[in-house]
């Protein structure tokens, strides 16, 4: 981005800033990627997917960077993936990461995708970016979700558990148009809605890709049941836990690994904690011959499906249950949550 679309950003509010940004999204993408590419002749693309730590180890995660778009080169990678936030904190497209990370896509000649917390001005948001093969960000996916709140619940947004809900929030499911086929991108708690990995493919995503910016272990039921429900391809990975890996059926060839499939498993996966990474082939003519014949698909009956876009406040039906955080009646008698 030039210094002076730069300037222009910084004389605009947060919400301006976003509009604008998309806005120049919209443009590098049609321009990269005009109807009748490549990206829809392609049959098989192959996805290097990173677990990378964020805590505890003695450089940052951008550092490490580096040896995970090597290896991917090596195994001939559409995309390599990184995980939420690992590329800096309120940062922009000017900083000193996201220019190091754009000239690694080039470098490597790879299409590539990392988590950032992204500044607009004085506001920010939990962002994923989308570089091409030439290092230009074709576009970003702002969180929609937030997750803020004392775990378990994460809810309410109590002061010290709310940053992503004082943010600014995505308002769309996306699908970007990269050279090999159509993607989709969800963040750590969105993938806990089925609504949004639905949204997503139905908008004609092929992959989706779940990046996580936590502890614990990719969940391979969020995983398994979006592919098998929206006929979607997925790759979810995570910072500071395990089991990243892919789901989708027989679309998918491991590159890098070699223990056997285990149903109801994400495959190929990685068990262990820590930095490492799997790559994959997926057959795109499969998946669109699966996508096409998918009897979910077929026999949707939206009619029936109207209580899904109303809001519905299903606490109101146990009044009698005290809330288990003083929060939450405080929030209730402010009417925030009636």
């Amino acid at each position: 981005m030039d210094a002076m679309r730069r300037r222009t950003f910084i004389s605009l509010g947060g919400a301006g800033l976003v509009a604008a940004a998309e806005a120049s999204d919209s443009a590098n993408s049609s321009q990269s990627n005009p109807e009748g590419t490549s990206s829809s002749i392609k049959n098989v693309a192959i996805i290097t997917l990173v677990q990378l730590q964020s805590e505890g180890k003695n450089t940052a995660p951008v550092d490490r960077m580096p040896s995970f778009f090597e290896q991917a080169a090596g195994l001939g990678a559409d995309l390599v993936v990184f995980p939420e936030y690992v590329l800096g904190d309120t940062i922009d497209t000017g900083h000193e990461n996201a220019r190091r990370f754009f000239d690694l896509a080039r470098t490597y000649h790879i299409n590539a995708i990392t988590g950032c917390v992204e500044a607009f001005g004085e506001k920010y948001a939990t962002s994923a970016w989308v570089v091409n093969r030439d290092g230009i960000l074709l576009g970003r996916y702002l969180k929609c979700h937030p997750a803020a709140g004392p775990a378990p619940h994460w809810w309410p947004p109590i002061e010290g558990h709310d940053r992503e809900a004082r943010g600014i929030l995505g308002n769309q499911f996306k699908v970007f148009h990269l050279d090999f086929g159509p993607i989709g991108i969800l963040q750590c708690y969105d993938g806990y809605f089925p609504e949004a990995w639905g949204c997503t493919s139905y908008s004609g995503a092929e992959i989706i890709l779940w990046i996580n910016g936590r502890q614990g272990m990719v969940e391979d039921s969020h995983c398994i049941c979006a592919a098998q429900s929206y006929g979607c391809v997925v790759g979810a990975n995570i910072t500071d836990g395990c089991n990243t890996g892919f789901a989708g059926s027989n679309c998918i060839t491991p590159l890098d690994y070699t223990e056997g499939r285990e149903e109801a498993r994400l495959y190929p996966r990685i068990k262990q904690r820590g930095d490492a990474a799997v790559t994959a082939s997926i057959d795109l003519g499969m998946l669109r011959t699966r996508r096409k014949h998918l009897r979910t698909m077929h026999q949707r009956r939206p009619e029936l499906y109207g209580l899904l876009t109303q809001d519905i406040k299903m606490w109101q039906d146990y009044p009698d249950i005290p809330w288990e955080y003083p929060e939450c009646a405080d929030l209730v008698n402010r009417s925030q949550l009636t």
